[in-house]
């Protein structure tokens, strides 16, 4: 999880979604892995149509700032579950 501020009582998450998904952090993961629960999710209406998260997980393998294939360096997020959401937007502004 990305914070900001400087004492404990002053950090914020950058990424509800990634407080969410907490238990991710317990697994080893691959981005096959984290595909494959992204994709077991609930559709809600906040999730996009399966073009637009083709789509903007098509930018994503293709920015120099993901890490692993799963991970943005920017946000901190995994692109995988950030790129489901109607809500949610790219920290580059490339979606």
């Amino acid at each position: 999880m990305i914070t900001t501020g400087s004492s404990t009582s002053e950090k914020k998450s950058l990424c509800p979604e990634c407080e969410t998904k907490a238990y991710l952090a317990t697994m080893e993961l691959t981005p096959e892995l984290l595909e494959e629960l992204s994709l077991a999710e609930p559709v809600t209406e906040d999730t996009v149509l399966q073009e637009t998260y083709n789509s903007r997980l098509a930018i994503c393998k293709n920015c120099a700032r993901l890490i692993g294939n799963m991970t943005c360096a920017e946000c901190g997020c995994f692109v995988q579950f950030r790129a489901k959401r109607k809500t949610a937007f790219c920290a580059m502004g490339k979606w």
